[in-house]
Formats: structure tokens, C-alpha cells, sequence
């Protein structure tokens, strides 16, 4: 199945070699393990640059959104069976 969505979300990130890396993201009441980051891609909205990350655990894929400019994270497609 394949959602698009525009949920905010709480996501833990690692900083390494001047690169985020997404690590673990909280989204309707549930924790998720993030083990591949499959594709990372920027993009600008206006003035704002976006970041895509597209991620997934054992079981589900994910797509995530970074604003730059508020810092805040959506989630914004869910592919899982």
C-alpha cells in the first residue's frame, strides 16, 4: 500500500562526515528504526531548501521531509504491505 501523507513527525539523526542521516523517527504514537537510507535529494520551495530522505525499516519505506529554515520534519509517503 502507498500513502501520501503530510504527518509531522520526531525523527533522531546522527551527524557524520557533514552529512545527516536519519536514525529513528516517532509517527502516530510508534517507534520506527530506521535501517537504510536508500536516497537523500534537496529541493526548493520558494526560499526554503527541503531535504528528502528516503528511508525504511525491516518492513515499511518511507519518505521524509527536513524544512531547513523551521527544522521541522514531516512524514509525507508510507509504502508498506
Amino acid at each position: 500500500m502507498h500513502n501520501f501523507l503530510n504527518d509531522p513527525v520526531d525523527v533522531v539523526v546522527t551527524f557524520s562526515e557533514q552529512r545527516v542521516r536519519p536514525v529513528r523517527m516517532r509517527w502516530d504514537n510508534r517507534e520506527y528504526n530506521i535501517n537504510n537510507v536508500h536516497l537523500i535529494h534537496t529541493a526548493k520551495e520558494g526560499e526554503k531548501r527541503i531535504f528528502y530522505f528516503s528511508v525504511s525499516d525491516q518492513i515499511n519505506a518511507f519518505k521524509l521531509k527536513l524544512d531547513t529554515n523551521s527544522l521541522e520534519w514531516r512524514l509525507v509517503e508510507v509504502y508498506s504491505d
